[in-house]
């Protein structure tokens, strides 16, 4: 008998949008010369500790010799939270990217993540002056906006409409299995000719570790497709859960071992327990997917289940060939809400 479990197992954290709270967001240059994910790794639980005594929630970015702090709670909180900052020797040369008073998106006290790109320095620099003069000049992206934009790099298709949700598509792959959502996004790199960002994620708690994250950016009729590997553990991940929202589909890359494929789903649901908007299932998978079964889990937990069958060899090419048309089905509604089934 499946266990059908539709809520989070998170336990004290505010849904996102439940409350509104003061958001703000700055970047630094980075006094650290080495090993600078691991440095700041090693502050996580005192991080945490003074992050929720002011009951403020922290996701940290790291990339090209700088740091990026979003910051979500109340007004006093969020300024202790950068006096704090301001007297850390880490840190230097700050420059504000965004505050505003808005719906909290952060679902976790404390994350980071660490984008490693081929991009020269000076072109992330770019990026934090032109947010930095947009916001003196009154410019409101929504904070995931700015943080996509500031770390997505120049070069990429739409890279200066990040913040925009028209202009894109946002798919994420999971695998059941092994490292094949990775595998598709390299064989999407390498097929169209299109640079692989790499990026790892770790969340509040030690026993999650970190994970790798990977995407390319592909044009896709009138909008720009980010398609991004994701590992199973990364769907524990705040920062993960805090960006699903905008995905307008995830590829689960099912066994056909029913157990696993299961593991797969359920972990997914739960990810998206506290979210307003479910992005589309695509399950992919060998013609022994139980799918009837996986499009009622779905169902129950408001998501729609689209199946995808694979005949033959299963590899990179061809689960993206099953997957690509129901993708390409959706363009017109890329970066709209899909409405909750239940």
């Amino acid at each position: 008998m499946l266990n059908l479990i539709c809520n989070s197992d998170t336990t004290g954290v505010p849904a996102p949008g439940s409350e509104r709270v003061q958001r703000l967001m700055f970047a630094s240059r980075s006094r650290l010369s080495e090993a600078v994910f691991s440095t700041m790794l090693a502050t996580r639980a005192h991080a945490m500790q003074r992050n929720l005594a002011d009951n403020v929630f922290v996701a940290l970015l790291i990339q090209s010799g700088w740091f990026m702090e979003w910051m979500e709670g109340p007004e006093s909180g969020v300024h202790a939270v950068l006096d704090r900052v301001a007297r850390d020797k880490r840190h230097h040369s700050p420059y504000l990217l965004h505050q505003s008073d808005g719906p909290r998106r952060l679902m976790e006290p404390w994350s980071m993540a660490s984008v490693q790109t081929h991009e020269p320095a000076a072109d992330f620099t770019s990026r934090v002056m032109m947010l930095h003069e947009e916001h003196k000049q009154g410019r409101a992206d929504d904070p995931a906006g700015v943080w996509r934009r500031l770390s997505t790099p120049l070069t990429h298709p739409g890279a200066a409409e990040q913040a925009d949700e028209w202009q894109f598509q946002r798919v994420m792959v999971v695998a059941a299995v092994g490292t094949d959502a990775f595998n598709l996004v390299r064989w999407l790199g390498d097929t169209f000719n299109a640079d692989i960002v790499h990026r790892r994620f770790v969340g509040s708690r030690s026993e999650d570790g970190d994970v790798a994250t990977d995407y390319c950016d592909l044009p896709a009729g009138p909008v720009v497709r980010r398609v991004i590997a994701m590992s199973q553990n990364g769907l524990k991940i705040g920062l993960t859960r805090a960006f699903l929202s905008d995905y307008s589909h995830v590829i689960l890359l099912m066994s056909g071992i029913p157990g696993r494929d299961h593991n797969l789903l359920d972990r997914f649901l739960r990810s998206c327990a506290q979210l307003a908007h479910h992005p589309i299932v695509v399950g992919v998978g060998p013609p022994d997917t139980d799918h009837a079964t996986y499009r009622q889990m779905a169902r129950t937990c408001g998501h729609v289940y689209l199946d995808c069958e694979i005949l033959g060899e299963i590899d990179a090419a061809t689960s993206w060939a099953a997957a690509a048309p129901v993708l390409d089905q959706q363009l017109p509604m890329a970066g709209q809400r899909v409405a909750k089934v239940g």
